[in-house]
């Protein structure tokens, strides 16, 4: 019945849109672009330089005054390509650029182009996609906002949309954004905000992870980013797997906009404009308030969840001090479960449990950018952070009182200050230096009931600070036309182990052709664990004392070397494919059995543990990709690995993210619609097909289960079992309308049409004795609307 009232949701919602559609009218509307451009490597504004809008209307140029300023009015709304020239600079190509009702405003950094005296052009034209930072030759990938918003099933959020590059594998679940890079758990992932290092910044954060249900800052105020899934360079850190590298964009500094969305998950809203009467100044700010009880039949959600949120940023340049700019984040997030207090009512264990899940989340940092007078480019950053996270979870017995079965609560409040300095020594070498400073308050306590001996056990009670801090220094060095190298070292050391790591970092890039590289990279990363790892207890039988075995662990390591090769097949279509070898050593295992703690996406639960574990990561990605070109755009990868590790008696398992395999194809269109078809209004159909590999899972032990009243695992077998391969289509509808004052969104995001689902969880019921298994959500439709004035 319920499947039915969902199909016959969807379908009325698209019988709606229809006749909506072709009474759309063609009136020219006309909207206005403007923008800075500016050198990437000293921040100057560049004067004199050729903007070129091509659309099917026709083409317009114009060109950059002394502050670097330009200004295209009365445009056609619509899609426009983009291309900016200059001279001694690499030119920049653009498909994305939207213009509507709302102002257009775009900030453009070009790269200096290598000329020498009596030689010829050493490099040519940065290809479309790549990467902001001019030191990542592999594995680096390019968050374009205008681009990755239009792929289905994001559900708008960034992390989510990150899962459609290649290496890149999502959790299955609408519930969750963990994301697996390259066979390694998500725990390796690192965000930054701004340039510096920053705790989970996701709603519903797990302790321990680096994931949770959505990311806490929007699509809204994000600039172009980039997204790193191996060997990345040397100013990354304290990270095994990938990094998500997240800049926000500056606020219209000439007049106030704002952008209102409304619908089933809650509100949306955003402003942006000038600051004062200083010349530049301006503001961005977005709030988001979100709740699932309107599809919670369709998430399926055990708990009821509503998360809000906040990010600003103020930009605040001067004439001779520098820029400055204030930016932040913050979020609160609660899912609650309440215990079935009628015991006829009880159908299976769950109903008897009470839980919460919270987590609060806050950065707020200031930065600095400076040009000094030898023309290098000085940074600084000082941010403030703050998270809790609460999981906890209580039983209601047979006489109806409560029993807490777990506590888990975590409070972390670093203060991270980095400096950097960039200089640009002659036309072949490039060199950025600098140090990120970090001191971290910890608050953790952890505690679990035992039926079995009829006790709790606290696993953790501890508060204390730590310090960190990481050093590093990378150059790019051009050594003939056709042959580039970077080369660097990070430096990481942890004050509460005194343990030390120095991290060389390589590249060797070769131009096969004018649009083909053939790149090799090589990096040695490590990761600091958790404090909640280093905490943890171990308990003497006979005195009842307790010790902190974990304290001395070492950094877990790995060696990644990637081989990498990328053609522009066209000017708006690119293949990528690089092959990977990941060997992760000094890895923490159990000293007893087959734990080890790559298998983990989350703290859940604490171990004794030491550094003689291993584990392996091989694959091969391959990607093509068309950017948006006359308002069609497509994506398709492909991804086979192998993920691997060690127990302490070197027994090789695979890892609990071995899934073996995954594909994606996403695809979208935009039509004009209306009487006249003009470009006024679009009509944008987007979709997104994935094939994964099954999920991994270990056996339960149905006679261990059944003494000890909760799930225990058959850890002699880890991560044998396999779910069936899962395949997910998801689907988009936008339809936008310009009005000469405002622009109008209509979005249908349609997740899992295929109604997939894996099972979310496997468990022991204590009450039906037996085990069972909760599967993920089926169809999820979520309808929206959004108006920009």
């Amino acid at each position: 019945m319920k499947q039915s009232f969902r199909h016959s949701f969807l379908w009325v919602l698209l019988f709606l849109s229809l006749p909506y559609s072709q009474s759309l009218y063609s009136q020219s509307l006309t909207g206005t672009l403007r923008g800075e451009i500016t050198s990437k490597v000293s921040q100057i504004p560049i004067s004199n330089a050729k903007i070129v809008l091509m659309s099917d209307q026709g083409t317009l140029s114009s060109q950059t005054d002394v502050d670097g300023l330009f200004r295209f009015d009365s445009l056609t709304v619509g899609r426009y390509d983009l291309l900016v020239s200059a001279d001694e600079f690499r030119q920049f190509a653009s498909s994305t650029v939207i213009i509507s009702g709302k102002e257009k405003v775009l900030a453009i950094t070009l790269r200096p182009q290598i000329y020498e005296m009596k030689e010829v052009l050493l490099i040519p034209d940065v290809p479309r996609g790549s990467p902001n930072n001019s030191m990542a030759s592999v594995s680096a990938l390019s968050f374009e906002v205008e681009e990755t918003r239009k792929f289905a099933g994001g559900l708008d959020d960034p992390t989510r949309l990150a899962a459609n590059f290649p290496g890149v594998v999502a959790t299955p679940f609408i519930s969750e954004n963990f994301i697996s890079i390259r066979g390694n758990s998500a725990r390796g992932l690192l965000y930054r905000l701004e340039g510096v290092d920053i705790p989970n910044p996701n709603h519903f954060a797990r302790i321990g992870s680096s994931g949770g249900s959505f990311t806490i800052f929007s699509n809204q105020v994000l600039a172009n980013s980039d997204f790193f899934v191996g060997a990345f360079p040397a100013e990354y850190g304290n990270a095994t797997s990938g990094v998500f590298d997240v800049h926000f964009r500056k606020g219209n500094n000439q007049q106030h906009e704002f952008t209102l969305q409304a619908g089933v998950l809650g509100v949306d809203l955003a402003a942006e404009g000038p600051l004062t009467s200083n010349k530049g100044a301006s503001y961005l700010v977005n709030y988001r308030y979100a709740t699932f009880n309107l599809v919670n039949h369709a998430v399926n959600y055990l708990s009821l969840p509503t998360y809000q949120d906040l990010s600003f940023k103020l930009h605040l340049p001067t004439e001779k001090a520098g820029t400055f700019s204030i930016f932040g984040i913050g979020g609160l997030s609660e899912r609650l479960r309440i215990a079935e207090l009628d015991s006829s009512l009880w159908e299976r264990d769950l109903d008897r449990f009470d839980n919460v899940l919270a987590s609060n989340m806050a950065a707020v940092g200031v930065k600095h950018s400076l040009l000094l007078k030898t023309g290098s480019l000085l940074r600084s950053t000082l941010i403030g952070s703050y998270s809790f996270l609460r999981d906890n979870k209580r039983y209601l017995e047979s006489d109806l009182s409560f029993r807490q079965r777990e506590f888990n609560e975590y409070t972390r409040i670093p203060l991270t200050f980095t400096s950097s300095i960039e200089h640009q020594f002659n036309f072949r070498h490039t060199n950025k230096t600098g140090i990120i400073l970090n001191t971290t308050s910890h608050d953790y306590l952890a505690s679990d009931y035992d039926y079995v001996l009829d006790r709790r056990f606290t696993q953790a009670d501890e508060a204390g600070q730590t310090q960190t801090v990481q050093a590093y220094t990378q150059s790019k060095f051009q050594l003939s036309p056709q042959i580039s190298a970077t080369a660097g070292l990070h430096f990481l050391y942890f004050d509460l182990t005194q343990h030390g790591s120095l991290e060389p970092r390589a590249s060797l890039s070769l131009k096969l052709a004018p649009r083909q590289t053939l790149s090799l990279g090589y990096g040695l990363h490590s990761r600091i664990e958790h404090w909640a790892v280093y905490m943890t207890r171990l308990e003497s039988p006979a005195t009842g004392n307790f010790s902190l075995p974990n304290q001395n662990l070492d950094f877990v390591k790995t060696h990644h070397m990637v081989l990498s090769y990328q053609a522009m097949l066209s000017d708006h279509l690119r293949f990528v494919g690089e092959g990977y070898y990941q060997n992760l050593f000094q890895v923490p295992v159990e000293v007893d059995g087959t734990w080890s703690v790559v298998n983990l996406a989350e703290l859940d639960e604490l171990r004794v543990l030491t550094n003689q574990g291993t584990a392996r990561n091989v694959g091969v990605d391959l990607g093509l990709e068309r950017f948006s070109r006359a308002g069609l755009y497509y994506m398709l990868n492909a991804s086979v690995f192998n993920s691997t590790y060690t127990d302490i008696s070197g027994n090789r398992h695979s890892t609990a993210f071995n899934t073996g395999y995954k594909a994606n194809l996403l695809m979208g269109k935009e039509f004009k619609v209306g009487k006249k078809k003009g470009l006024n209004n679009l009509l944008g159909l987007n979709g997104a097909l994935s094939v994964l590999g099954g999920q991994r899972f270990t056996p339960i032990d149905p006679f261990t289960s059944l003494l000890a009243r909760e799930t225990i695992f058959d850890e002699t077998r880890p991560w044998e079992g396999q779910d069936k391969p899962l395949y997910i289509l998801d689907f988009t509808l936008t339809l936008n309308r310009n009005h000469p004052k405002y622009s109008g969104t209509w979005v249908i995001q349609i997740k899992n049409l295929f109604s997939s689902s894996v099972p979310e969880y496997k468990e022991w019921d204590a009450l039906l004795e037996e085990e069972v298994e909760l599967r993920g959500a089926t169809v999820l439709p979520i309808l929206s609307y959004r108006v920009s004035f």
